[in-house]
């Protein structure tokens, strides 16, 4: 295995040893020019499901060790992987507060169907006709809105991300250079590339979602130096080009393409965006100014043996994330425990900006108080935590006066932080808290506007209360790597066990009744398990996890 050394971390500008050393408003952007031409970055695309959207970097993890710099997901398509989007939104911020690089796609149905939509005549393998395309890059047309509204829907998403401070390296319209794609293979001013400026302008300028990196993205054909001059958006668009390595020409990781690609950036970051055969340490060697390259999901498995994976991720000039070197991140791992809780106000305004859409993780949805002093939102967290950071996300009808307040009971309350003065909407984000708390209260005392209180966004995080460590064989307390937090509990249907360390292979999850009879026995690997106990009566639930390490059980009650 890889020894960690972190040696990139004394880096503090991010900018050192490195060929190229441009400086952008990115940290994460400058981070690749700072290794490009010296060092690759390791990536791996965790394809569907949404629902466990770190399968594909555990799955590295398990085989080499170390977690790759980059982790990717998908917007996508399905109903199923819709309806996770705010899981994979999650797994995202856990991966930035981490260290990692994200790297976020978007399969989009095309613009003459409806989402959700299917692969095969959808996605893939369906064409509009000239004139429907035409339509389509005519602003203010019914296909230029459809088009806008389909990005409208992943806009709470890439909101939230910004909200959170996560920086992504956003690839749409990717492949764009071949056919199979409803969007790809028009090449011009005129075709995919007109679609990719209208994309960028939409996302970056209409909806303000400045923390996305443009990654215009082609495909490894033999037409590839042409392909460039002939899909390129404008330099203005894109801040890395990437290239999707299939070795669609028979030819593979050539140095004709490798610069062609170095001609076509001008000196911006060049990546490797898909690969199913992973570029080995020589390769890499002698193409140096790949800034990462991305493996696609379970293909990396089937193409590249397992030893030819470790030599990649084992290499000196490849790095993994263990070795990045973090974003000043204050965020933890943790999940937001306020997601979706029972939440209690003083007032609304009106019927739309009630309390609740404070903790939808949505960043443009909001509670808004009536027009008054001495207001307050409260959130049950439906547990005890011990509560180290609360961020706040105000609108622009903030609160100039307040305190952080929480409750193990929900009646007496103790300030945890007071802000007495601020003079701006800017996010509030207080760490370094330490209180035990079932219930979590912002009490606005002095309105900074004639309107009321108003939250976009009202986080809460911290770890659960009680067993915390395991019980090894010799009796003396050890860290479990699958070590649970489990949230809500009580529960009245479904649980989350959020494997804090990213359980490892090997790990069992037993649940347990009362009188010690077991109701499921899995193995399980990654950063988090739902169990739904819809079915089971009321009463007291054993979990427990165990693998080589230890073992550690938790109490559940079911409402």
């Amino acid at each position: 295995m890889k020894i960690i050394t972190r040696i990139l971390a004394v880096c503090a500008g991010l900018l050192c040893g490195s060929a190229a050393t441009a400086q952008t408003s990115y940290k994460s952007l400058n981070y690749l020019y700072s290794i490009s031409g010296t060092k690759t970055a390791s990536g791996m695309h965790n394809r569907e499901p949404n629902s466990a959207p770190a399968t594909w970097t555990n799955r590295l993890n398990s085989v080499t060790g170390n977690f790759p710099a980059l982790w990717s997901s998908d917007f996508l398509f399905e109903q199923s992987e819709i309806s996770n989007r705010w899981t994979m939104t999650n797994e995202a911020k856990a991966q930035w507060a981490n260290g990692a690089l994200i790297n976020l796609m978007f399969h989009a149905c095309p613009p003459t169907q409806a989402e959700p939509c299917q692969w095969e005549g959808g996605v893939k393998n369906y064409q509009l006709s000239n004139t429907q395309w035409q339509e389509l890059i005519t602003d203010g047309s019914q296909l230029n809105r459809n088009w806008k509204a389909r990005l409208d829907a992943i806009v709470p998403y890439l909101q939230d991300l910004k909200n959170n401070g996560v920086e992504v390296l956003f690839r749409p319209l990717h492949e764009m250079n071949q056919g199979v794609f409803w969007w790809a293979g028009r090449p011009g001013s005129q075709g995919t590339a007109r679609l990719y400026q209208i994309t960028h302008d939409y996302l970056k300028n209409t909806k303000g979602l400045t923390n996305l990196i443009w990654v215009w993205d082609v495909q490894d054909f033999g037409s590839l130096a042409s392909d460039l001059a002939n899909y390129n958006p404008g330099s203005n668009y894109w801040d890395v080009l990437a290239l999707d390595m299939y070795y669609s020409d028979g030819q593979g990781y050539t140095s004709a393409k490798y610069n062609a690609m170095l001609n076509a950036a001008g000196g911006k970051p060049i990546a490797i965006g898909e690969c199913n055969n992973l570029p080995s340490p020589s390769l890499l060697a002698s193409q140096p100014r790949w800034a990462f390259f991305m493996g696609w999901s379970e293909e990396v498995f089937t193409n590249t043996s397992t030893a030819n994976i470790q030599n990649t991720f084992w290499a000196g000039n490849v790095i993994v994330r263990e070795e990045m070197p973090g974003w000043n991140n204050t965020a933890p791992t943790a999940p937001n425990i306020a997601y979706q809780r029972p939440v209690s106000v003083t007032s609304s305004y009106n019927s739309t900006n009630t309390g609740a859409k404070a903790v939808d993780a949505d960043g443009n949805t909001r509670w808004e108080s009536a027009y008054t002093n001495n207001q307050s939102i409260f959130v049950d967290l439906g547990a005890t935590y011990n509560v180290n950071r609360v961020r706040l996300a105000w609108e622009a009808a903030y609160a100039r006066d307040y305190q952080v307040q929480v409750s193990t009971n929900g009646t007496t309350w103790t300030t945890i932080k007071d802000v007495w003065g601020k003079t701006s909407a800017t996010a509030d984000n207080h760490t370094g808290l330490n209180a035990n708390a079932r219930y979590v209260k912002v009490y606005c005392i002095n309105r900074a506007t004639t309107y009321g209180f108003s939250l976009y966004e009202f986080e809460v995080y911290g770890t659960a209360t009680g067993a915390r460590t395991a019980l090894a064989s010799n009796g003396t307390k050890t860290t479990l790597e699958g070590e649970a937090t489990v949230f809500p509990n009580p529960a009245s249907s479904k649980i989350t066990v959020q494997l804090v360390q990213y359980g490892k292979a090997g790990t069992q999850l037993t649940l347990s009744n009362g009188q010690g009879k077991t109701l499921l026995s899995e193995s399980v690997q990654g950063t988090e398990r739902t169990l739904d106990l819809a079915t089971y009566p009321a009463g007291l639930y054993l979990l427990t996890l165990s693998n080589e390490s230890g073992r550690v059980t938790r109490k559940i009650t079911k409402e």
